[in-house]
């Protein structure tokens, strides 16, 4: 298959909630060498693209929206499962999604990216309150804080949090990703280390910002 007909095989398969093919799917490939960043950019994420602009068309209702999503989640669940660390970087991770923010698939993606690359990796995913997601930051002391974040109507809470973070853990390093606004790329460039545009220039930021 050339990468244009995996894509269309894929999102079909994931449009008529065909779990099982999906994951079968992801196997072969799997079998036939497929990097694990060509399955997330090039299939996964394209047919998630896909499927939100189905639903806001109303070609798609809620129902199989979801099913869609979850479909996703047991693929990255599966990935996650059965991914082999190609190095030990001694160096701990604590990646999620921004305060109150519930789109937690980049999270997981970029959870198993970190978890190959070496990370001792902790995914909290999505809809953490602000208080409880700091004073858990706060116990776990994580060498890097990996957040994601979609919604603009998050942004307050997480420049509290962020604040929160360096003024009580200066050591630990923070990258966010998933921002697209130069305005609030902005507003949090003077809370983090590093914005990244994409998940593989966020793992090797992520990297060098420990010095791994």
């Amino acid at each position: 298959m050339t990468r244009e007909e995996q894509q269309n095989v894929f999102y079909e398969c994931l449009r008529e909630g065909n779990r099982r093919r999906c994951l079968n799917l992801v196997k072969e490939w799997e079998q036939q060498q497929l990097p694990d960043e060509q399955l997330y950019n090039d299939i996964i994420i394209p047919a998630l693209v896909h499927i939100g602009e189905a639903w806001e068309n109303n070609e798609l209702g809620i129902v199989e929206e979801h099913v869609a999503t979850q479909t996703i989640r047991t693929i990255l669940g599966y990935k996650a499962a059965t991914l082999t660390p190609r190095r030990t970087l001694h160096r701990s991770a604590l990646v999620g999604c921004v305060p109150e923010e519930h789109h937690d698939v980049a999270t997981m993606i970029m959870a198993n990216i970190l978890e190959k690359d070496g990370w001792q990796v902790m995914h909290f995913g999505g809809s953490v309150p602000r208080h409880d997601l700091f004073e858990s930051i706060r116990r776990i002391k994580p060498d890097l804080l990996c957040l994601t974040m979609k919604s603009i109507g998050c942004l307050e809470s997480t420049i509290e949090l962020l604040s929160d973070v360096r003024a009580t853990l200066p050591d630990t390093k923070i990258l966010i990703g998933g921002i697209s606004m130069p305005s609030v790329r902005t507003i949090l460039a003077e809370y983090v280390d590093v914005i990244a545009d994409d998940f593989q220039q966020g793992a090797e930021q992520a990297a060098r910002l420990v010095n791994a």
